[in-house]
């Protein structure tokens, strides 16, 4: 009998780790978005010489964004969890 590698995962490990890292992307998002958003309106600030407005701008737009995209997905995923419940009316 031979063993397994352990580093071979079958289809429904593989499937949970991928569920988990796509979930850890969301802090990063988070936290990195505003702040390429919040640089490059620095940058444009810096250029025009209005110096904390597109600043402000670009990171207040990139906070909503994320936010509003994480948002959606958590409403998403949280509807198919309950259509897919077994208290779910049509089981």
């Amino acid at each position: 009998m031979v063993d397994q590698d352990c580093t071979t995962l079958d289809v429904s490990q593989r499937r949970e780790l991928s569920r988990d890292l796509n979930r850890q992307s969301g802090s990063f998002e988070l936290a990195l978005v505003p702040l390429i958003f919040g640089g490059l309106g620095w940058l444009v600030d810096r250029w025009l010489g209005v110096m904390p407005l597109f600043t402000l701008v670009l990171l207040v737009v990139g906070a909503i964004g994320v936010v509003t995209s994480l948002w959606i997905g958590y409403d998403r995923d949280m509807r198919r969890h309950e259509e897919e419940g077994p208290w779910s009316p049509s089981r």
